[in-house]
C-alpha cells in the first residue's frame, strides 16, 4: 500500500448535504432545504464560493449532473429536473428550463456526445434518461429545451440506479442488474447479474477505463464490457419495436474485485477504483490484465461518514456527508512511483506515469526504464515470457538481453548503440538457468528476437542503413536457440543470410549439423566450400549429405555466374552416375536452361563425350533450341556414332551381341534421318562434307534437298536406290517450288548414266537403261503436271503410242478444259464491261441545275461560283467540304 490520495476538508459544518456534483476544481452541494451552492478549491485546499442560489427550490435537491462542455447543470428537485446557465458567477445559477415530461421522476442519466464536422465547426449533442416511475423516458436537449423523441421502455419495477454507456442503459433493480440496447430506437433487453445474495442494499454502478461498466455484488465489483450487447442492425433485422429478448448468461469480461465490505458508492478515477464502503473509502487499483488478489492502494477510514462521491477532474474527488465536505486529490505522481518502484508495483507506475503532466519525452525515457526493472525483476524470479514481454516493451536493446544468456554470446563486435537506461536500472542477480528452466527462457528469448527482428529489418529498409551487426547478432543467437529447441526452424533462419559466418559455422559444426552449413554457404555465396562438403560428404555413409543428390540440387541452382563452379564439381556426379549427372544441364529450372550451351557442350566433347548426344537432345527436343552450330553438332554426333556401330559389326561375326548393336546403329540411324527431315536450322552445306558418298544415300539426298539440288537427289533415288516411291514423294513436296521438277525425274530415267555419280557405289540394275514402264507409270499419275511439249523429245521413238494413249488423253481433256473456261471467263468479262460502259452512258446523261437559291443539305448554304460539289445518288448535291466531313464522321462511328 502506498498514499494515493491527500484528503483537504472544506465543509465541517452548516447546510444539509443532499447532493453533490462537479467539474474542474469546482463541487456544487444541493442540499435538503433546495439550496444551490458552488465552490472552487485550489490545490492548497483552499475554498472560494463562486455562486450561491437559497431558494433555488422548496424541495431537496436529490441529484445533480454538470455537462461542462456547455456550461450546464442538470438538477433533478421536486420529481422534475430543472436546467441552470452556470457560465456566470454573478448571476447564481441561472434557471434556463423545467420540463414538466419529467414530473415523478427520481433518478436521470445522461450522455454527453461531441462531434465535429467537416468544416471544424463542434456540436455537442445531449441525451437524457429519466426513471418514471416504472418507465424510462428519452429527452434530448434542444434550443434549452428537453425535447423528447416518444420513445420509452417500460421496466418491472423503480430503479435504484442507472448508468449510460454508449447505447445501453444499465438498470440497477434492488435484486438485479438489466442492460437495455436502445440502438435504432429499438430494445434488447439482457440480464446481467443478481445485485446481492445477503445484503439489502441499493446498487451501485460506474464506468471504468476502456468505457468497462463496473457493477457492484456484496463485496465484488464486476466489470462487464458493454461491447457484448451492442446490437447489429444486419444480425437482429427481424426486431420490430420494443421487444425483450430472452436473457443470456454472459461471463464478465473481467475477474471480480473483492472489497472489504458491500459497495456503497463508486467512482472512476484512472487507475484507481475509489468505493465507499462501510468503514471508510478504498482505494484500489485496476490492472490492464485482469483483476489481481492484491489490489488494495490506500484505505481512508477517517471519511467514513461519507454519503456521497464525485470526481470533478482527473485526480480530483469530492466527498460529502451530511454537512461535511472533503476534497480528496491524487498525491503528485513523481512520489507515487518513488514508493512504488520500492515496493515493486511497476504496472501501476507505469500507469501513473502515462497519465502524469510531464514532458512527453521524460514520460517516454522513465516508461522505458520502468520496464527494463520490471523485465529483469521478472527474469530473476524465472518468468521468463513476461520478462520478455516487458523488455519488448521497453525497446530493450536485444544485445543487452542476450547477455542474459551468457553461453549464447560470442565474439562478434557489440553494436554502437547502447541504451541510455542501463545505468539507471538496478542490476538484480540473475539465476543460474538449467534444464527446464533453461529451455522455458530460450523459448522466451526466441520470441522476443523474433519480434525484435522484424522491427530491426523494417528499421534497415526505412532508412536505407547499410549496418547489420545487430541483426547478425539476433540472427546467430536464434540460430543457437534453434539448435537447443527446435531443428526445423534452423534452415529457414539460415535462408534469411544475415548469420554471422564464422560463427555460425563453428557452431553448426559442433551439432554436426551438416545440411544446415551447406545452407549457410549458400547464403553466403560460399558456393566452393558447399560444394567441397558435399563432395566429402558423399561418400560417407549415414551422412545427411550421403549420395550425388544434394549436389545436383545445388548446382541447379547456381545459375551461369558460376559456370566455371559448376563445370568444376559437375564432374565427379557425372562419372558416379552420368544419367542423374545430366540433370545439372537439363533439368526444367531458369538457372539451367540459361547456362551458355555452347560451353556446357565443349565441357561435355572434352570429359564426358557420351553425354553430348543426350545432352543435345534435350536441348533441341524438349527446349526447342534453335540454334544452328548446335544442330550440326547433333547431326555430327549421330553420324560418327553411326558410323561407328557400322564398322564394329562390319568387324564382328554373327552373335547376340552383334544383333544388338544392329538394333542401336538403326535406332541412331532413325534419329539422324528424322532430324535431317524436320529440322530447318542446321547448315546443309557444312554437314554435307561430313557424310560420304559410298554410303548413307537416304541421308545425303535429304541433305541435297535442302540445298536444291534435285537432280543430284533424283539420281540418287533412281539410278543408285533404284527408289521410285522415294522420287515421286520428293517431287511431290517440291513441286511448288520447282513446276519442272517432274520432267527432271522422268528426264533422269529416260537418260541413265553410263558412271555412277559417286565412286564405291554401283547403279542400280532396273535402271541401267530407260524403264518403259516407270515412265509410263508416272506420265500417267502425274500427267497434269508434266508439260507434254518438254516430255516428247525424251520419250524413246521405239515406245508404242498405244500405250501414252491414258497421258495424252488427260493432257488433251485438261488442255481443253482450261481452254474452255477461258472463253468463258472472256465473255463474262466482255459482258460486265458492256454493262458498266452502259451504267456510265447512263450517268453521263443525268443533268441537274444549281442557281443561287440552291442549297446544301448538310451546311445550308448556298453554293457559289467556285464550290466544288459531290452528287449523292438519291440526287442530293452537297459541298465536297461537307461530303469530306461525312466520310470522316461516317469512319469515325463505324457507320
Amino acid at each position: 500500500m502506498h498514499q494515493a490520495y491527500q484528503i483537504h476538508s472544506i465543509l465541517k459544518q452548516g447546510v444539509h448535504i443532499e447532493s453533490i456534483a462537479g467539474y474542474d476544481n469546482n463541487v456544487i452541494l444541493g442540499t435538503r432545504s433546495g439550496q444551490l451552492i458552488m465552490y472552487s478549491v485550489d490545490e492548497n485546499g483552499a475554498v472560494d464560493m463562486l455562486m450561491f442560489n437559497k431558494n433555488f427550490s422548496k424541495k431537496a435537491i436529490t441529484q445533480m449532473e454538470v455537462i461542462a462542455e456547455e456550461n450546464l447543470l442538470f438538477v433533478l428537485t421536486d420529481a422534475m429536473i430543472h436546467v441552470c446557465d452556470i457560465s456566470r458567477k454573478e448571476n447564481n445559477f441561472t434557471f434556463i428550463h423545467n420540463s414538466q415530461f419529467t414530473k415523478g421522476c427520481s433518478l436521470f442519466t445522461k450522455d454527453v456526445k461531441t462531434t465535429k464536422s467537416t468544416t471544424g465547426e463542434t456540436a455537442t449533442v445531449i441525451r437524457v434518461c429519466c426513471a418514471i416511475k416504472r418507465r424510462l423516458q428519452f429527452f434530448y436537449w434542444k434550443l434549452n429545451l428537453l425535447a423528447s423523441p416518444d420513445f420509452s421502455i417500460d421496466l418491472k419495477d423503480i430503479p435504484k440506479a442507472l448508468c449510460w454507456v454508449e447505447d445501453l442503459i444499465c438498470v440497477g433493480y434492488k435484486d438485479e442488474y438489466v442492460i437495455y440496447n436502445i440502438k435504432y430506437n429499438k430494445t434488447e433487453k439482457h440480464d446481467l447479474i443478481v445485485t446481492s445474495s445477503s445484503y439489502s442494499i441499493d446498487p451501485c454502478m460506474c464506468l471504468l477505463k476502456n468505457n468497462m461498466l463496473g457493477v457492484s455484488k456484496d463485496e465484488y465489483l464486476v466489470a462487464i464490457d458493454p461491447n457484448e450487447y451492442l446490437i447489429k442492425k444486419d444480425d437482429k433485422s427481424k426486431v420490430q419495436g420494443s421487444v425483450d429478448v430472452a436473457s443470456t448468461d454472459t461471463k464478465p469480461a473481467l475477474k471480480p474485485m473483492a472489497w472489504s465490505s458491500p459497495l456503497l458508492a463508486l467512482v472512476w478515477d484512472a487507475p484507481f477504483v475509489v468505493g465507499r464502503v462501510t468503514n471508510g473509502l478504498e482505494i484500489r487499483y485496476l490492472e490492464s490484465s485482469g483483476i489481481s488478489k492484491d489490489t488494495l492502494v490506500q484505505s481512508i477510514p477517517e471519511l467514513n461518514k461519507t454519503k456521497h462521491l464525485v470526481r470533478s477532474a482527473p485526480g480530483t474527488i469530492f466527498a460529502a456527508a451530511i454537512s461535511e465536505l472533503w476534497c480528496i486529490r491524487l498525491v503528485d505522481i513523481s512520489i507515487q512511483r518513488h514508493q512504488l518502484l520500492q515496493q515493486k508495483k511497476f504496472g501501476l507506475a507505469i500507469e501513473l506515469t502515462h497519465i502524469s503532466d510531464e514532458p512527453d519525452a521524460l514520460k517516454s525515457d522513465i516508461i522505458r526504464q520502468i520496464h527494463m526493472r520490471y523485465a529483469k525483476e521478472l527474469f530473476a524470479l524465472k518468468q521468463f515470457s513476461s520478462a520478455m514481454t516487458e523488455f519488448a516493451k521497453a525497446s530493450a536493446d536485444p544485445y543487452d538481453v542476450i547477455r542474459l544468456f551468457p553461453n549464447l554470446l560470442h565474439d562478434q563486435a557489440k553494436p554502437t548503440a547502447k541504451d541510455s537506461f542501463d545505468a539507471t536500472v538496478p542490476t538484480f542477480p540473475m539465476p543460474q538457468l538449467e534444464d527446464k528452466d533453461l529451455e522455458n527462457a530460450i523459448l522466451a528469448l526466441i520470441e522476443f528476437l523474433a519480434l525484435a527482428r522484424q522491427k530491426e529489418v523494417v528499421k534497415l529498409r526505412d532508412t536505407k542503413s547499410s549496418s547489420k551487426s545487430l541483426l547478425s547478432i539476433i540472427d546467430t543467437t536464434l540460430l543457437k536457440c534453434y539448435l537447443q529447441t527446435n531443428d526445423s526452424l534452423i534452415a529457414p533462419l539460415l535462408r534469411l543470410n544475415q548469420c554471422h559466418l564464422e560463427e555460425s559455422e563453428k557452431t553448426l559444426k559442433k551439432h554436426d549439423k551438416m545440411s544446415e552449413l551447406i545452407i549457410l554457404y549458400q547464403t553466403n555465396g560460399k558456393h566452393r566450400k558447399a560444394l567441397d562438403l558435399l563432395q566429402g560428404q558423399a561418400i560417407k555413409e549415414g551422412s545427411s549429405l550421403y549420395g550425388h543428390e544434394r549436389t545436383i540440387r545445388y548446382l541447379q541452382q547456381l545459375g551461369s555466374s558460376h559456370l566455371q563452379l559448376i563445370l568444376e564439381f559437375s564432374d565427379w556426379v557425372l562419372k558416379a552416375d552420368p544419367e542423374q549427372g545430366l540433370r545439372i544441364y537439363t533439368e526444367d529450372f531458369i538457372e539451367v536452361e540459361n547456362l551458355p550451351r555452347a560451353s556446357v557442350l565443349d565441357f561435355l566433347l572434352t570429359r564426358h563425350k557420351l553425354l553430348v548426344i543426350p545432352y543435345l537432345e534435350h536441348v533441341i527436343n524438349v527446349w526447342h533450341d534453335n540454334n544452328t552450330f548446335l544442330h550440326n553438332v547433333l547431326i555430327k554426333q549421330y553420324l560418327e556414332k553411326v558410323q561407328q556401330l557400322m564398322k564394329e559389326l562390319e568387324k564382328e561375326e554373327e552373335c547376340e551381341d552383334k544383333t544388338e548393336k544392329m538394333e542401336t546403329l538403326n535406332k541412331y540411324r532413325t534419329k539422324l534421318y528424322n532430324l535431317l527431315k524436320i529440322s530447318h536450322n542446321y547448315s546443309p552445306d557444312v554437314v554435307l562434307k561430313d557424310f560420304p558418298t559410298n554410303t548413307m544415300l537416304e541421308e545425303r539426298a535429304l541433305i541435297l534437298g535442302r540445298l536444291k539440288k534435285h537432280e543430284k537427289v533424283l539420281a540418287i533415288y533412281i539410278q543408285i536406290l533404284g527408289n521410285v516411291k522415294k522420287a515421286a514423294e520428293y517431287c511431290e513436296t517440291h513441286y511448288e517450288d520447282d513446276q519442272d521438277i517432274f520432267f527432271t525425274l522422268l528426264k533422269t530415267i529416260l537418260s541413265p548414266l553410263d558412271q555412277p555419280p559417286y565412286e564405291g557405289v554401283e547403279l542400280h540394275k532396273d535402271f541401267l537403261k530407260p524403264n518403259h514402264d516407270v515412265v509410263v507409270d508416272l506420265l500417267n499419275k502425274y500427267a497434269i503436271r508434266i508439260d507434254p511439249c518438254k516430255i516428247w523429245p525424251f520419250l524413246p521413238k521405239d515406245m508404242p503410242l498405244h500405250r501414252l494413249q491414258n497421258y495424252l488423253d488427260t493432257v488433251l481433256r485438261t488442255q481443253m478444259a482450261e481452254s474452255h473456261h477461258l472463253e468463258m471467263k472472256k465473255a463474262l468479262l466482255t459482258a460486265e464491261i458492256s454493262r458498266v460502259e452502259g451504267l456510265i452512258r447512263d450517268q453521263q446523261n443525268i443533268s441537274f441545275e444549281i442557281n443561287e437559291f440552291s442549297v446544301c443539305p448538310e451546311c445550308r448554304k448556298r453554293f457559289t461560283n467556285q464550290s466544288v460539289f459531290v452528287r449523292y445518288p438519291n440526287g442530293d448535291v452537297v459541298h465536297l467540304s461537307c461530303h469530306d466531313k461525312r466520310v470522316m464522321a461516317s469512319n469515325l462511328f463505324g457507320n
